[in-house]
C-alpha cells in the first residue's frame, strides 16, 4: 500500500483557499466589530437620554443651567453626577484611550479615537476632578436668559435640536458658518463644530437630542441640525466640505 500524502501543488492549492478566505473574513470580521462599537455606543447614550430626562423630570422640566463663566466651566457634568454611578458610560466604545500625556492643570482634548481627559485631581469645578470621557454636550441647551438657548425639552423640532453626543470636548457652542475640519480627527476648521465633527462611526456620530431620542447623525448632517434658535440650517448648501467629507451623504 502507497502512503497517501498532499503534493507541493496541492499543498499551495489549500494554501491559496485559505488565503483567500482570511481576505473575505478579516474585513467583515472588522466591519462587524466596528458595528458592534457604534450600538454598544448608542445604548451609553439611551443612557444618557435617561439621565436627563430624570435631571429634568426633577427639575420642573428644564435643563442645567447653562455654561458657566463664574468658574463653574460645562454646568452638566456636576449636574448630573448624581444621577449615575457606573463612569464607563462616559466612553463610546471606540474612544475609550486616553490621547496623550494627563498635564498638570488641565485635560487633553480627544479626538475620533480617544477619550479626553483625565482632569486633575486639584480642579475644583463639581465633578471636574479625574473625569475623562469621549461625549460632550451642546452647550446652547440650557437655562440662560440669551434667546438662542434652548432651556426646555418640549419645544417644537426636538428631534433636529442635538442634546448630548459623541465628541472629542466636554462641549461647545457651533455655529452654521463654522468651517469643518480638514481632518477626520476633527481638527484644522473653525470654531466649535470641529469638535463633533469626528469620524468615530464610519462617518457618523451617535446623538441624543432633546425630545431624549437617540440615533446616528451623518458628519453632513451636523449643519443641518437646530443647535440653537438663530442656528441657519439652510447654510450648508455653501459649504466647501474638505477633501475626507466630500463623497459623504447630507
Amino acid at each position: 500500500m502507497k502512503k497517501k500524502a498532499f503534493t507541493l501543488i496541492e499543498l499551495l492549492v489549500v494554501i491559496a483557499i485559505i488565503a483567500i478566505l482570511m481576505g473575505i473574513l478579516i474585513p467583515a470580521l472588522s466591519r462587524v466589530r466596528k458595528q458592534a462599537r457604534a450600538v454598544a455606543c448608542l445604548a451609553n447614550l439611551k443612557q444618557w437620554g435617561l439621565i436627563f430626562k430624570m435631571y429634568t423630570d426633577e427639575n420642573d422640566g428644564k435643563f442645567y443651567a447653562a455654561w458657566s463663566t463664574n468658574g463653574q466651566g460645562h454646568v452638566w457634568i456636576g449636574a448630573m453626577k448624581h444621577l449615575y454611578r457606573d463612569e464607563d458610560i462616559n466612553f463610546c466604545t471606540t474612544a475609550r484611550k486616553i490621547v496623550g500625556a494627563v498635564t498638570a492643570n488641565a485635560a487633553n482634548a480627544g479626538d475620533a479615537k480617544h477619550a479626553y481627559g483625565v482632569f486633575p485631581e486639584t480642579d475644583t469645578r463639581v465633578g471636574y476632578a479625574g473625569l475623562a470621557g469621549s461625549y460632550g454636550i451642546n452647550d446652547w441647551v440650557g437655562r440662560s436668559s440669551a434667546s438662542q438657548y434652548w432651556s426646555r425639552p418640549d419645544v417644537r423640532g426636538a428631534n433636529s435640536i442635538p442634546l448630548f453626543m459623541d465628541a472629542k470636548w466636554l462641549g461647545g457652542f457651533p455655529y452654521h458658518t463654522d468651517l469643518p475640519p480638514t481632518s477626520a480627527d476633527g481638527t484644522g476648521g473653525t470654531r466649535h463644530m470641529q469638535r463633533y465633527c469626528i469620524d468615530r462611526h464610519e462617518g457618523r456620530i451617535n446623538a441624543v437630542f432633546v425630545d431624549f431620542t437617540v440615533r446616528p447623525v451623518h458628519l453632513k448632517e451636523l449643519w443641518r441640525l437646530k443647535w440653537h434658535r438663530d442656528f441657519d440650517t439652510s447654510y450648508y448648501r455653501h459649504i466647501e466640505w474638505p477633501d475626507w467629507m466630500a463623497g459623504m451623504p447630507e
